[in-house]
């Protein structure tokens, strides 16, 4: 992986997997657009380059931040995509977008809300793309006291979700939760030797996994889920042996990080996690 960076601003990303070949990411980031600290940031990227054309990804997003208007305590967050995913567990084409009000409270809490909506398709890999047009309403909290916003060694992280959502497609309401919690161990005070556990569960509540469009169900396996398993691998499969998604979700983590001298560090971990068809029974 080849990373270049601008005045501290990420602008392209080169890699290479060797199951799914090249990808490429670029962006472009202004952190005063207006001169009232507004936020913009535009990224595209392309990847599973290695594979047939039609079961490339590509996504063209925008973010948008800007302190809330009329002297309102807050930000306003806006964010947009267009997406062509295609992967082991699901195809999608979609435009999403999202206006969320964020406000913080103290020195760790930040709560948020505000409309979300997609238009778009979705299907199973390689099969037939339904209509998945849905709208709501998410609301999440943040709880962070942690050292270091990209390296911490000490502290909690805690994020709740809650989206009730409406199928326009399917007409279904439902309304996916999660949980996740993460916290950081320092043995010698010094960082050079943290234990960093990890922890999360989700449930769709008022619907079965088949009710809602496939790229809303709970999936697990990859990096940042259940490492050492394919994106999206872990859980229920269809006929074809494909992954289908479910209701409910669970995961674990424990990782250890040791540093070697000044510029040298290592890292064990042990990784859980399981997925279940019905809500809060991962299987």
């Amino acid at each position: 992986e080849v990373e270049l960076f601008a005045n501290g601003v990420h602008i392209a990303t080169a890699a290479y997997e060797t199951n799914f070949g090249l990808a490429l990411t670029g962006a472009w980031e202004h952190r005063n657009l207006f001169g009232n600290a507004e936020r913009l940031r535009v990224e595209a990227a392309i990847s599973r380059l290695g594979e047939s054309f039609d079961r490339t990804n590509a996504r063209l997003s925008a973010t948008y931040r800007r302190p809330f208007p009329l002297g309102t305590p807050g930000t306003l967050v806006v964010n947009t995509a267009i997406l062509r995913e295609r992967l082991d567990s699901y195809d999608r084409d979609a435009i999403t977008a999202s206006i969320l009000y964020e406000q913080r409270f103290g020195r760790h809490w930040t709560l948020g809300a505000g409309p979300t909506g997609e238009i778009g398709r979705s299907g199973p890999p390689g099969g037939p793309l339904r209509p998945s047009n849905l709208v709501g309403l998410a609301t999440q909290a943040r709880f962070d006291n942690t050292n270091s916003a990209l390296d911490p060694t000490r502290g909690w992280r805690l994020r709740f979700d809650v989206t009730p959502s409406y199928s326009l497609s399917r007409a279904q309401a439902y309304v996916p939760v999660r949980a996740t919690a993460s916290t950081y161990i320092d043995f010698q005070g010094e960082g050079r030797t943290v234990l960093a556990l990890r922890g999360s569960i989700g449930s769709l509540l008022n619907a079965e996994a088949e009710d809602v469009p496939v790229a809303q169900r709970f999936f697990a396996g990859g990096g940042g889920s259940v490492r050492g398993y394919g994106f999206q691998t872990i859980g229920p499969r269809d006929a074809q042996g494909r992954p289908r998604g479910g209701a409910s979700v669970i995961e674990a983590s424990v990782e250890l990080r040791q540093r070697f001298g000044s510029n040298f560090g290592g890292v064990a971990f042990v990784d859980a996690g399981g997925v279940g068809l019905e809500p809060f029974t991962p299987t």
